[in-house]
């Protein structure tokens, strides 16, 4: 199964025999093509509601038909661990994990590391591990005036680092503070964070306890 946030709303992409009790669903064939998304995702965005399935015979390759309706923007982020010490910026009125956009030519890991470094003023962090990526849509304004729907695919990575707990936020990416919090101490976090972030830590730490996030 995947999920793919759009607005804190939750599209989850199923094999056929996973459909949910009381959740909306969609069933699309092995014919289905990326005009169908679209169409699909025009009348989705107009309604209200929160989560749904899609369900396809080929999850994955229903997941490449499905980003392949919208312009893609790969990302990378970091995890960044100091002992028990997790960082976190503070973007556009929320608590965010450090990532941005992968440039031409950059692998994931290079950006990811770049990111961090730009974003929160820090060095010498150095990736232990890879974590799962998470998907969300958005939209961006286009020459035209309308709305331009974009898949952004952000690969995470665990890191580590050993320097002063400190750090820069990069006020022109909206970021207003740098702060490292405890992993016991994460309430205030998750409690004003992405619903994709929570998903993330969830299932790539299952001892931190994320309440409300999608199962």
């Amino acid at each position: 199964m995947y999920k793919v946030f759009f607005n804190e709303r939750l599209i989850r992409i199923c094999p056929k025999g996973k459909i949910v009790k009381n959740l909306p669903y969609v069933i699309f064939n092995a014919s289905s093509a990326a005009g169908d998304i679209k169409n699909w995702f025009a009348s989705f965005i107009k309604n209200d509601i929160n989560e749904i399935l899609l369900i396809h015979p080929e999850p994955d390759m229903f997941l490449k038909i499905f980003r392949s309706a919208f312009k893609e923007i790969p990302a990378a982020g970091g995890v960044v661990f100091s002992g028990k010490m997790v960082l976190f910026i503070y973007r556009n009125g929320k608590w965010d994990l450090p990532k941005g956009k992968i440039d031409t030519g950059e692998k994931p890991e290079e950006a990811a590391i770049r990111e961090v470094a730009e974003e929160c003023g820090i060095y010498g962090h150095k990736i232990v591990k890879p974590l799962m990526s998470t998907f969300h849509i958005y939209s961006l304004p286009s020459v035209d005036s309308k709305n331009q729907w974009i898949f952004k695919e952000t690969y995470w990575f665990e890191m580590d680092y050993n320097g002063p707990l400190a750090g820069v936020p990069q006020s022109g990416e909206g970021i207003t503070e740098v702060r490292w919090i405890h992993t016991d101490d994460l309430k205030e976090v998750f409690g004003n964070t992405y619903e994709n972030l929570k998903l993330l830590l969830k299932t790539s730490y299952g001892n931190l306890k994320v309440p409300g996030s999608a199962n």
